[in-house]
Formats: C-alpha cells, structure tokens, sequence
C-alpha cells in the first residue's frame, strides 16, 4: 500500500501541474517558489519509504550473499553424504558376508540413515569403527536437513524483499517524476517567458536607440540645410547678377535598419537553485537518507549518499570550479570527479552519460548541467540513483549528508 501522505502530495501535484500549464496570466517568481516548495515537499515525504529501500537493498544483498555461501555448502554436504553412503554400504556387505545380522537388506532399501529402523542389538555388534562410521552419516544427514532449511527460508525471505523493493521503487520514482514535471511545468515556462520578455527589451531599446539616431541625424541635416540658405541668401545681396549661383549639397539621406530577428531556446531543464554560491547536485526531486558506513555487498561499507531520482534528471556542479577528470568503471560506471573554488573535493557515480562537452580540466559555474542521472557500475538497474561524496577542502571523504539536506531540501 502507498504511502498515503506520498498519495495526497500526488494529488496535490497533479492539480497544480495542469493549473500552471493552462493559465494564461503572467507567471511570477513566486509561482516559482511555489512549485519548488511542492517538489521539495513531495520528495521529503519519501523520507520513510526511502529509508525502508535503503534497508530492503542492504538486506536482498547480504540475503544473496548468504544463499550463495549456503548452497555451496548444502553442495558439498550432499557430496559427504553420497561418500558417507557409499562406506556405510561397504560396511553393510562386510558384516552381511561375514554372517551379520539379518534384514540388512533394509539398508540398501533406505534413502537416508535416518530412515533406516536399525535394532539395537546390530549396534551391539559393531565396533567402534563401524559406529563412527554410520554417527558420521547421521550427523552429516541432520547438519544437511538444518542447512537446507536455512536456505530455503533464505530464499523465501529474498522473494519478499525483491517484491518490498519493487514496490518501494515505484512508489519512489512515481512520486519523484510526478514532482518534476509539476515543477518543470512551471520553472521551465517562466524561464522561457523571462527569456522572451529579455530579448523584447533588447530590441525595444535597440528600436528606441535608431529612432534617436534617425531623429539626430534628421535635426542635423535640417540644421545644415537652413545654414546654407542663409549663406545663399547673404550671397546674392552682395554679388554681382551674372555672378555664379553657389551651388548647394543635398543632406545625404538617412536609412534606418530593422533589428535582426531573435530566437529563444526552449531549455531542457528547470534552472538551478543556487544557495550561498552552493546548489543541489540533483537538479530535480530526489530523494536520500544517511546511509554513511551502511554495510554493503563484499565486506563494504558506504562512503556517500545515494540520492534517489529520475533516470536522466539533470545533475548540476553543487559549486563553481573544475572537472579534474571524468572515469567509467565496473564499480562506480560513469563518474565525475570536481574540485570546487573552496577546494572542496566532490565525486559523481553510477551516472547514465555525462552532459556534452563534460571533460578533465573544465572549468565550469554552480549550476551548471554536468551529467544525468542512471545506474552504470555496480548499481543495481532498478533504481537510477546519484552516489554522491564530499570531502572538505584539505579533508578526506566525510558523510555527504549533512551537506546535501541543507541544500536539497
């Protein structure tokens, strides 16, 4: 069942989106606002069910490691049974020859030594060889049942974790692309009007800057012709009547050019918002707990934040600074490695590809788009997620955090 706070923000989200996609007011910043507090409410409302994913994960992870140690050794004791069977049966047909007891038959007709309804004087007649020969069996036979129990059990506790984790994992990334496009809806259109309203200012002031040139021009050509009416004038009152006419220059005449035609690009992603020169690494409705030092498959333990989101949700510099080098490796697949102006160190894993020109040795601004979010190396397919880590300006790697739920949300 989904959480039913996640619920009512969805509903409240998917009334807002479309109110703020068919109004035909002028959007504000305030509607900005609006709609990021909703995201951010959105996404905050996932802290429970973030965390119960978080612990389904680490669980369905140390429960596969542990049906795979248990079904290697189920494997090897069925081996030891087999081997233990075969002796058993040799000793059987020693003491048969031998003239042992009678209805040993039983024995080659029973599947386990435990089936087997052996009467006690058999084992008064047995050696202590003998005895510790057919306890081994015994003892390998129960150690094999408990064994094989454990894995069983294991196994039906992996199923229901693997269903728990799919069933968090849609509600997630339901709530959390349901967030981003009620937020986009209304970030990106007010973007593109302020771009709009940008770009009709700059050509009103360019018109409004050629009409006063025109009119200048205009006074100056006037101004011009008038001195040289005059100068006509005062000239044939004091010349003789067969003198030459003063010939007279035309004011050269005026064009006005029209503006170039402008363009707007339509942007791809919601601007960033930027805090104290620092933004959110996750441009987009994510979702976190603290999982510093969570065990993890292989004896590990975790070294960062997994900031849950939508695949391909825009991951942005969390600082002015540069790209030291970009890798792509079986663990942590598509990556990023920054060096902030503060000299902060900060590292971007699992990524689905990197934003276009992102390289070593660019230099790039708070905000701006470096890569998209996905689940390369070793994260698991079903949840795009950001593995985050932070590491303070002559520090080593600390919890991540503290820092990303100041700036998130």
């Amino acid at each position: 069942m989904r959480n039913p706070v996640v619920v009512a923000v969805a509903l409240v989200l998917a009334i807002a989106a479309p109110a703020y996609a068919q109004t035909t007011s002028e959007l504000t910043q305030a509607d900005v606002y609006r709609a990021l507090a909703e995201r951010t409410a959105a996404a905050n409302s996932l802290s429970e069910a973030t965390a119960r994913f978080e612990t389904a994960v680490a669980d369905e992870g140390i429960a596969r490691e542990r049906i795979a140690d248990l079904a290697k050794s189920v494997a090897a004791l069925e081996l030891d049974i087999a081997d233990k069977q075969v002796e058993v049966l040799e000793l059987v047909r020693s003491r048969y020859m031998s003239g042992g007891p009678t209805g040993t038959e039983r024995i080659f007709a029973a599947e386990t030594f435990q089936d087997l309804p052996v009467q006690s004087e058999y084992f008064q007649l047995l050696g202590e060889r003998d005895l510790a020969v057919l306890r081994g069996l015994e003892a390998a036979e129960a150690v094999h049942r408990d064994q094989q129990q454990t894995l069983d059990e294991s196994l039906a506790a992996q199923v229901a974790l693997v269903a728990e984790i799919t069933e968090l994992r849609d509600e997630i990334l339901k709530t959390l692309e349901d967030a981003d496009t009620a937020y986009n809806s209304v970030a990106i259109a007010f973007s593109v009007q302020e771009e709009k309203k940008r770009l009709a200012e700059e050509a009103r002031l360019k018109r409004v800057a050629e009409q006063r040139a025109a009119a200048a021009a205009a006074a100056a050509a006037a101004a011009a012709a008038t001195s040289t009416t005059v100068a006509a004038t005062v000239a044939t009152t004091t010349t003789t009547t067969d003198a030459p006419s003063p010939a007279t220059t035309a004011a050269p005449a005026t064009t006005t050019t029209a503006p170039p035609a402008t363009t707007t690009t339509i942007p791809n992603v919601p601007p960033p918002v930027v805090t104290s020169g620092k933004t959110c690494p996750v441009n987009a409705a994510t979702s976190f707990s603290d999982t510093w030092g969570a065990g993890r498959s292989g004896g590990r333990t975790h070294k960062g934040v997994d900031m849950m989101a939508a695949r391909n949700a825009p991951l942005a510099a969390i600082e002015s600074g540069v790209i030291t080098r970009t890798s792509n490796s079986s663990l942590g697949g598509i990556s990023i490695y920054l060096t902030g102006n503060s000299g902060a160190r900060y590292y971007y894993a699992h990524l689905e590809s990197l934003a276009s020109g992102v390289r070593g040795g660019l230099a790039v601004n708070v905000g701006d788009t470096i890569g998209f979010n996905g689940s390369s190396g070793n994260a698991p397919d079903y949840l795009p997620h950001l593995h985050f880590q932070y590491a303070p300006p002559g520090s080593d790697w600390i919890n991540p955090y503290p820092l990303v739920k100041e700036l998130c949300g």
